[in-house]
């Protein structure tokens, strides 16, 4: 039980004690009070074969989530969110060349990834409003500010840039 954090990309960037922090304050403002999560921090070649596998679409994407078995009625989570840092370095070079900047993009796809396993989703416009606001809700509260609307107001994001879904279970 808990949060399990995999590193597996070549460049340390001394983050998972922000990726923690996030998937907490998501898991708090969320009400979820029982986990089994894991976060795996990947490059994106890795990705690229991920998102091939499970979505049948070519290159890599920021964040993909698995279900394994949550019961949000209960208030329980069991899943993993796999997370691309060199696309969380390439968006965020859009900001600065900060380190920082890559870390808290990082972090918005934990976010992400976890309010997709709490039961969002934003594939109507409505929904994607909502699920993006939480999120800078989130993440403006571990300090952070607002990741996802840093981006949008300079003009790179929207709806279709967001290939995640709820997948299932991982084999």
């Amino acid at each position: 039980m808990g949060i399990h954090i995999n590193w597996s990309y070549p460049e340390d960037w001394r983050a998972k004690a922000l990726l923690r922090r996030a998937a907490l304050a998501a898991l708090e403002a969320e009400g979820i009070v029982d986990l089994d999560l894991s976060i795996a921090v990947i490059d994106a070649a890795e990705m690229s074969r991920l998102h091939k596998r499970y979505l049948k679409k070519h290159g890599p994407t920021d964040v993909l989530t698995f279900d394994l078995g949550s019961d949000l009625a209960a208030g329980r989570i069991d899943g993993e969110i796999v997370v691309c840092a060199d696309i969380a370095r390439q968006r965020a070079a859009q900001r600065s060349s900060k380190l920082s900047d890559a870390k808290s993009e990082l972090a918005l796809y934990v976010v992400h990834g976890l309010l997709h396993l709490a039961g969002y989703d934003d594939r109507k416009p409505a929904d994607f409003r909502r699920m993006h606001a939480r999120e800078d809700e989130i993440l403006t509260r571990i300090g952070l500010g607002c990741v996802f609307a840093a981006l949008t107001e300079i003009g790179n994001r929207g709806m279709a840039r967001y290939q995640t879904r709820r997948l299932p279970r991982r084999r």
